[in-house]
């Protein structure tokens, strides 16, 4: 009886905060979250940038912390170490154009992006740099050239049999 009567009292707040937790954040709820925490409700932050300016920042937030995790997560090992940490060192840097440009590539294949990381393939004709002598490098082409650089593209086989020997793998 005492237990029921503990959970009635709990069952609405229980409720309330799974819901919470089921539900996936929007950007519009840092709107209300920032409304209900502040005491004058103004339509210009400190700084002087309106609520719409920090709406696209937010969106903008938004999208780099999804690709990153669409870099990490693609189901291949491989891919998902050298996109994945190309990704969380450089996503939070780069421009709308530069996103538009990575967001393309990660919507590629998980075969082919393993395919150009690991330079069996080219990068595709429409996300290369232009031609020219002095031509600036894509993003694809310079995640490529990060990708030959990397130490996780890069294998030690006596580092490796060590560690297997070592383990006992072998």
């Amino acid at each position: 009886r005492r237990e029921q009567e503990l959970w009635d009292k709990a069952q609405p707040r229980y409720d309330a905060i799974m819901e919470r937790h089921l539900r996936l954040p929007t950007v519009d709820d840092a709107d209300t979250d920032a409304d209900a925490t502040s005491d004058a409700s103004s339509s210009t932050t400190a700084n002087g940038e309106t609520n719409e300016s920090t709406k696209e920042q937010r969106e903008l937030q938004v999208r780099k912390k999804r690709l990153v995790y669409r870099s990490k997560q693609r189901g291949w090992l491989e891919v998902d170490l050298l996109l994945g940490t190309w990704a969380s060192e450089n996503v939070p840097s780069l421009t709308v154009d530069e996103l538009d440009e990575f967001e393309r590539f990660v919507n590629m294949e998980t075969i082919d992006i393993y395919n150009v990381l690991t330079l069996r393939a080219d990068v595709p004709e429409e996300m290369r740099g232009e031609e020219g002598s002095g031509r600036e490098k894509s993003l694809v082409e310079r995640i490529q050239d990060w990708a030959k650089e990397s130490p996780l593209g890069k294998a030690d086989q006596e580092r490796y049999v060590e560690v297997k020997t070592k383990n006992n793998l072998i």
